[in-house]
């Protein structure tokens, strides 16, 4: 009998309009250059006064950008989602799965998530699959998260420090032939 790989999830728990994105996107930022694949979307909102949020999600791979928002209007308070948008996001995701990363970076898991839709297929089909999954969970959709996956992942805080920590857990950089040291750990 064959054992299921471990479940290898970084939740990074935030609250509504902190700096998660901003942080989420540091992060990649660093990975870049690192002997492993990253490879996924990150989301950058611009956040407007009179109306609905402007939401792109960005390759991580070739900045690629999708925008998964649609304009309501001046004042609109309704969701501003835009469901072609996030079919596109999610069909880009599902090619950059299957085109063999070894860290999978979703922009976040949030209501279409919440209710088996949006970026969920692609994410829980990389954990399927052994790949790592970072991902942002705003707190207030922590206990649908929790329903989704039966508590599964690593609760981090949005800094910098815990993504760096996170992932160095992860071991998934080749170790140094000399020292026996994985590239790109912190010189002791």
């Amino acid at each position: 009998m064959t054992q299921d790989p471990p479940l290898r999830i970084g939740v990074v728990v935030h609250q509504r309009g902190d700096d998660a994105e901003d942080v989420l996107a540091a992060f990649v930022d660093e990975l870049r250059g690192r002997p492993v694949r990253v490879g996924g979307l990150y989301q950058q909102t611009v956040r407007t006064a009179s109306g609905p949020n402007v939401m792109d999600v960005v390759d991580i791979e070739t900045a690629a950008r999708i925008r998964i928002s649609q304009p309501l209007g001046e004042g609109s308070s309704s969701c501003c989602l835009d469901p072609a948008g996030l079919a596109d996001a999610a069909a880009h995701l599902r090619r950059v799965r299957e085109s063999g990363v070894n860290l999978l970076v979703v922009n976040k898991f949030a209501g279409a998530e919440a209710e088996g839709e949006g970026l969920a297929e692609e994410m829980f089909a990389a954990l399927c699959d052994g790949v790592p999954v970072l991902v942002l969970v705003s707190a207030r959709y922590l206990d649908a998260w929790d329903a989704a996956t039966d508590g599964a992942g690593e609760r981090l805080p949005p800094t910098l420090a815990a993504l760096r920590a996170w992932y160095q857990r992860l071991d998934l950089e080749p170790a140094d032939v000399e020292s026996g040291v994985p590239a790109g750990a912190p010189a002791s």
